[in-house]
C-alpha cells in the first residue's frame, strides 16, 4: 500500500514538474521590461480629465475640505482603472476591437452593482404592474421617494425619445475626454438616453395627475426647468418621463459653499422661479431636494411640481376673502388683540364659517400667510421659501425648522423675527395671536437676522464643528464684537511693514472687502424676501436686479453680447 502511495505521488510530482518545464520564458518575466508606456495614453487622459474637473470645481467651491475629498474620491476612481487594465493576450486578441470599458462605464457599472435588494424589487415590481414599460426602459435605480411619487433612473432601451417635434437628447454627464485616436472614437458604442421615470401613486386624484402633467408641458422650454418628455399610461397607473440631471445632494453642500457658490446657488434658483412665475405657475413645494443643483457645474433645475398650481385658479373664491385683499378699505385696528381677553377662553358657540385655503407644502418653508390661512396666495410664498434656503446656506445649518404642527411653526417663526412682526402679520390676514410661552417674545424681539447669523455660527465653532479651513470664518471675521452688525475691512498699520507685506495687506482688505459686500447685499436681498406683507415682498425679477447678482448680471451680458 505504501508502494502504491509512493508511486502515485511521484507520478503527480513528475506531471507537475512536465507541466513547469513546458512553460517558455517571455518578455514578462523580464523584471527590467517597462510596461508603463503601454497604458501611459489612457492614465494620462484620466489626469488630464481630473485637472480640468478640479479646476472647473475651484470655481464654486473654495473649501479645501470639499476638494480633499473629490480629490480622494476621483483617486480610488484612478485606482480601480490601473487595477482594470487588461493583461497582454486580451490586448493582442483583440487590437482591432475599440475599447469598451471606458472610465465612465465602469463608473455605471459600480452604480449599478450598489442598487440594494429592496429597490430591484421596487423596480421589478413596477415592471410587473408596467408591462409597457419594460419594452422602451431599463431601470438602473431609485433616486428618489415624495409623499406622492417615486423617481427611478433608467435608461432608453430606443435610443431617441422626442421634446415636441425635435429629438432629445439628455444632458452629458461626464465630460468627453480630449484624448484617443480618431479609430476608437468613430466605432464607439452611443450611449442611450438617461431619463427620470417618475411613478405618480394611484392614491392621487386625477384631478391633481392632470394638473401637474399639464403644467410640466406648460413649463416646457427653459433651461431652468425640468421638462415633460414622454407620459406613459397603463390602466390607473401613470409614469411621467423626465430629463435625469446630474446633482448633488444639498446636505453634501451647503456647509462648503463660499459666498460665491452661495450666490451661484441663488441665480439659478431665482431665475428659475423667474420663469415659472412669469407663466402664473406656483410651486408651493420649493425646497434644496426639489432644486437639482451641481455645485461643480454651478447648475440648477427645478423640477417636482406636484403640489403646483395656477396662481388665478386660487384667487377665483370670493367668499370668506382674507382681509388682507381689502386691507386699504377697512383699515386694521392693532389694539383689537390687546382688548381680547384670550387666555384661557375660546367661544362656545363661533358663528364664523371656517377659513379654507391651500395649505400645502413643505413644513419650514412655509409662508406666513400659509400657516394663516390666507385666501389670497401668490406667487410670493416661493420667494418666502427660496429666502429659508437662502438663510439656510449663511448659517450652514439644514434643516433650520422642525414643527409637527402649523401652531409649532409660528413659535419657530416667532423667534426667528420676532413677536411684535408676526402679531402685525397675523392682524393684517384678520388673525388674534398671543404668546404665553415665557420668554419667547423677548428672543430676537428685533428680528435682527444678522445676529442670528452670528450667534448660530458662533456656537458650532466654540464646539468644533468646523474644519480649520472652513469657509464660516469668511463670515466670522466681517462680525463686530457684538455680532449685530458687519464691520468694513481696515488696513494695519502699514508703515511697520515691509513693501511684500503690504501687498499681502492690500490682497487680503480687497478681498475682505468683498466678502463684506456680498454679505452686506445677501442680508438686503433675505430681508427683501422675508416681508410678512406679501404685497411688499420682492419678486424674482427684482431680485435678480439687486446689488447681490450684480457680478453674474455682468457676465451674463458680456455672454450675450459675444
Amino acid at each position: 500500500m505504501q508502494q502504491v502511495l509512493s508511486s502515485s505521488s511521484h507520478d503527480i510530482n513528475a506531471s507537475s514538474s512536465s507541466q513547469l518545464r513546458k512553460r517558455l520564458p517571455s518578455d514578462r518575466d523580464d523584471p527590467f521590461t517597462d510596461k508603463k508606456p503601454k497604458h501611459e495614453s489612457r492614465i494620462n487622459s484620466f489626469d488630464l480629465k481630473q485637472r480640468k474637473d478640479d479646476a472647473h470645481a475651484k470655481i464654486f467651491l473654495r473649501s479645501t475640505n470639499l476638494l480633499r475629498s473629490i480629490k480622494n474620491d476621483s483617486s480610488d476612481l484612478h485606482r480601480a482603472n490601473r487595477t482594470t487594465i487588461v493583461s497582454e493576450e486580451q490586448e493582442e486578441s483583440s487590437i482591432n476591437e475599440p475599447e469598451s470599458n471606458t472610465i465612465e462605464e465602469q463608473e455605471e457599472e459600480e452604480e449599478e452593482d450598489e442598487v440594494s435588494l429592496e429597490v430591484l424589487e421596487e423596480m421589478h415590481k413596477l415592471e410587473e404592474c408596467f408591462p409597457v414599460l419594460s419594452t422602451d426602459y431599463r431601470l438602473i435605480d431609485k433616486i428618489g421617494e415624495g409623499t406622492f411619487s417615486s423617481v427611478y433612473k433608467a435608461e432608453a432601451l430606443n435610443g431617441k425619445i422626442r421634446l415636441g417635434c425635435d429629438i432629445w437628447r439628455s444632458p452629458p454627464l461626464k465630460k468627453k475626454s480630449t484624448t484617443g485616436s480618431a479609430a476608437t472614437t468613430t466605432k464607439k458604442k452611443k450611449k442611450s438616453p438617461i431619463v427620470a421615470v417618475k411613478q405618480i401613486y394611484v392614491t392621487s386624484s386625477p384631478n391633481r395627475i392632470f394638473n401637474e402633467l399639464s403644467l410640466l408641458y406648460m413649463l416646457t422650454g427653459s433651461t431652468y426647468v425640468a421638462p415633460l418628455l414622454d407620459v406613459l399610461r397603463y390602466q390607473d397607473q401613470i409614469l411621467a418621463i423626465l430629463p435625469y440631471y446630474q446633482h448633488a445632494d444639498f446636505r453634501d453642500f451647503y456647509r462648503d459653499l463660499p459666498i460665491k457658490g452661495i450666490k451661484k446657488y441663488l441665480w439659478e434658483l431665482f431665475h428659475a422661479l423667474d420663469y415659472i412665475h412669469d407663466k402664473g405657475v406656483i410651486h408651493r413645494d420649493l425646497k434644496p431636494t426639489n432644486f437639482l443643483y451641481d455645485p461643480f457645474k454651478g447648475k440648477g433645475v427645478l423640477v417636482d411640481f406636484g403640489l403646483a398650481e395656477k396662481m388665478n385658479d386660487s384667487n377665483t373664491t370670493t367668499k370668506n376673502q382674507c382681509p388682507c385683499i381689502s386691507k386699504d378699505k377697512q383699515p386694521i385696528n392693532r389694539s383689537h388683540s390687546k382688548r381680547l381677553n384670550i387666555k384661557g377662553a375660546y367661544p362656545k358657540t363661533d358663528a364664523r364659517p371656517p377659513r379654507r385655503a391651500n395649505r400645502a407644502g413643505t413644513r419650514g418653508f412655509r409662508a406666513p400667510e400659509v400657516l394663516f390661512k390666507c385666501t389670497n396666495q401668490t406667487t410670493k410664498i416661493d420667494i418666502w421659501s427660496a429666502g429659508i434656503i437662502g438663510f439656510s446656506l449663511l448659517t450652514r445649518k439644514f434643516p433650520l425648522f422642525n414643527s409637527p404642527d402649523d401652531t409649532d411653526a409660528i413659535v419657530e417663526l416667532i423667534l426667528l423675527f420676532g413677536l411684535e412682526k408676526f402679531q402685525k402679520c397675523a392682524e393684517l390676514h384678520g388673525c388674534g395671536l398671543e404668546i404665553t410661552l415665557p420668554n419667547v417674545g423677548g428672543q430676537n424681539a428685533h428680528g435682527n437676522l444678522i445676529k442670528l447669523v452670528h450667534d448660530l455660527l458662533r456656537y458650532e465653532d466654540d464646539n468644533g464643528c468646523f474644519p480649520q479651513d472652513s469657509v464660516i470664518y469668511d463670515s466670522l471675521n466681517l462680525f463686530n464684537e457684538e455680532g449685530d452688525r458687519f464691520i468694513k475691512p481696515q488696513y494695519a498699520n502699514l508703515e511697520e511693514l515691509t513693501q511684500q507685506q503690504r501687498d499681502l495687506e492690500y490682497e487680503r482688505v480687497r478681498r475682505s472687502n468683498e466678502d463684506y459686500k456680498d454679505h452686506k447685499y445677501l442680508m438686503e436681498l433675505l430681508y427683501g424676501c422675508f416681508k410678512m406683507d406679501p404685497t411688499k415682498r420682492l419678486d424674482s425679477k427684482q431680485i435678480l436686479k439687486l446689488p447681490f447678482f450684480q457680478e453674474l448680471s455682468q457676465i451674463k451680458e458680456d455672454d450675450v453680447i459675444l
